[in-house]
């Protein structure tokens, strides 16, 4: 698995390669069997699926605004729970996944019974977005570590230069509502949600260089969680390097070698 060498170069991982890719396998097969269930449940199964240390951070954010927040998060473990998990809690909660249409389910499950819980479009979104967030209690989940848009925010991760969509950082700044990083961990007791400290949104006036400067900030929290626990990261890793050619912008740009065309399909993994 070059591609994850090349992430780790000189920085020794923490079990062999082999079993952290047997434990990326089973955390994105579980996520993907208890989906329909995690998604479909209501109010009762509260925990169940997710079990969540502190709110804190978010219900500060919640309180010192007199909007919404943007939660953002990676595809990082079972990431795909944490909006029915957070409307289990009594959120009004609404989902944005920036995937492209191959690499998402064709429907989400309907959102079990008594959970204000909505899926947004990842098309053609703007509006009902600023409108959702600009509703005070409000709560936007996001996958922050995509690149399905045409403006993209740069920063490291991994050692190597990365771009994300630039969505959720200028959804943050247009609205002017806080960002929330929560990460999904898988854990002895079942999936655990780490909830960060609020990430600064740059407003400076320097256009590119805030988001970029903001986009820094999130690119070095995945570092450091994904640098901790490799292996809820691999399947994203090896999934965006075997969709290199097919996505409109890279995770790395340095994937693509100079020369290479799209649909290429050498050296995947």
């Amino acid at each position: 698995m070059d591609e994850v060498r090349r992430c780790w170069e000189g920085v020794p991982l923490p079990r062999p390669l082999p079993a952290l890719i047997d434990d990326a396998r089973l955390i994105a097969t579980l996520m993907a069997v208890e989906r329909k269930e995690a998604w479909s449940e209501g109010p009762s199964a509260c925990g169940r699926h997710l079990q969540i240390s502190s709110l804190l951070p978010l219900e500060n954010a919640l309180l010192k605004g007199g909007a919404g927040a943007v939660v953002l998060t990676p595809s990082f473990g079972a990431w795909e729970h944490l909006a029915p998990g957070l409307a289990r809690r009594g959120y009004r909660v609404g989902f944005l996944d920036l995937r492209p249409s191959t690499r998402r389910p064709a429907r989400w499950p309907v959102p079990g019974p008594g959970l204000d819980l909505r899926v947004f479009s990842s098309t053609g979104y703007a509006r009902p977005l600023v409108r959702f967030l600009g509703e005070k209690g409000s709560v936007l989940v996001v996958n922050g570590d995509e690149c399905g848009s045409s403006r993209s925010g740069h920063g490291g991760l991994l050692g190597r230069s990365a771009q994300v969509a630039s969505t959720p950082f200028e959804l943050a700044r247009r609205v002017d509502v806080p960002l929330v990083p929560m990460f999904v961990v898988r854990e002895r007791i079942g999936h655990v949600v780490l909830t960060e400290s609020q990430i600064k949104v740059f407003d400076t006036g320097r256009g590119d260089g805030d988001l970029d400067a903001t986009s820094s900030r999130w690119l070095k929290l995945v570092e450091r969680h994904a640098r901790r626990r490799p292996e809820h990261y691999l399947a994203q890793l090896l999934i965006r390097h075997a969709s290199r050619y097919d996505d409109s912008a890279p995770l790395f740009p340095d994937s693509v070698s100079s020369g290479e065309s799209r649909g290429g399909r050498a050296g995947i993994i």
